[in-house]
């Protein structure tokens, strides 16, 4: 989400219940080095929101992303100077991508190359938006591969896209079995139970979960009466290298889980120092 007329509907709509909270603990350590790769997530991620053609960054746009029905965008690309192939979504800027993050019926995900094990069930508001872009985004990506073989693969999102990624980092992860991944699921919301957790986090890879200082959708539907549960290794800041620290477990309290906050905040509209839809499709840095 970003700063629109539906992110003040978001605000009204996205309020976690507070009840019955996962075992908290407060160990997180500095690590300033993770803060380059997880501020270039970001301006990723606001380049989605911008809509930028040819070029987000040093990410070379060879698809647009789109589906009219479930409102979903972004788009897939390659970087040369970073040797990644990339996969990344928009955040919610429309009543239907609100629609989508407040649909929390869980249902029984079914993907092409992908093996869910039993019991593994998801949020039908992220279900949705990327059943219906899955097989699009998985071609062009194995497109990619063949005139790539060499680089590795990512994923990235803000809000809506951070929870998309949740899932596009399991879909990558099972198609492209010998392929490295690192997906950033920024300001990512949880999106299923403890079983998708479990098996996603279980994965070859690294999923890591990237988030602001006084956000307060990370927080969201890990109470009763949803108990979703996160997975991958949680980054916070408050928007400077010298802040960013390495977070321990689901819960640690010294970063999203013990910021009070809880749904769309102000501190939802900045990543690692990005302006999310304010950051233009390139900078200095490429």
């Amino acid at each position: 989400m970003y700063f629109n007329k539906a992110s003040l509907l978001a605000t009204a709509a996205l309020i976690s219940e507070v009840a019955a909270i996962p075992t908290l603990q407060s160990r997180a350590t500095a690590d300033s080095a993770a803060f380059s790769a997880l501020q270039r997530a970001a301006q990723l991620s606001s380049a989605a929101y911008t809509g930028c053609i040819g070029t987000a960054f040093d990410v070379t746009i060879t698809k647009t992303i789109t589906d009219t029905l479930t409102d979903t965008h972004g788009y897939v690309g390659y970087s040369i100077s970073e040797k990644k192939i990339s996969v990344v979504m928009k955040g919610s800027t429309s009543y239907t991508n609100i629609m989508n993050d407040v649909d929390t019926t869980l249902v029984t995900p079914s993907l092409s190359g992908v093996t869910f094990p039993s019991g593994v069930k998801i949020m039908k508001g992220i279900n949705s938006p990327w059943s219906a872009v899955h097989d699009s985004v998985i071609s062009e990506v194995k497109s990619l591969i063949a005139k790539y073989p060499d680089y590795s693969l990512e994923s990235t999102g803000h809000s809506l896209g951070g929870s998309l990624t949740y899932i596009s980092y399991v879909a990558l992860s099972q198609n492209f079995p010998d392929k490295d991944i690192t997906s950033n699921a920024l300001a990512a919301f949880p999106i299923g139970n403890a079983a998708w957790a479990s098996f996603a986090g279980g994965l070859n890879g690294t999923l890591n979960r990237g988030n602001n200082a006084a956000d307060g959708v990370p927080n969201m539907y890990v109470n009763l009466p949803y108990d979703f549960v996160h997975y991958g290794t949680e980054y916070y800041s408050s928007g400077t290298a010298a802040t960013c620290v390495k977070c321990s477990g689901e819960r640690d309290t010294s970063c999203s889980a013990g910021n009070g906050m809880y749904g769309v905040t102000a501190g939802h509209f900045y990543s690692f120092g990005v302006g999310l839809g304010m950051a233009g499709c390139s900078s200095s840095l490429f």
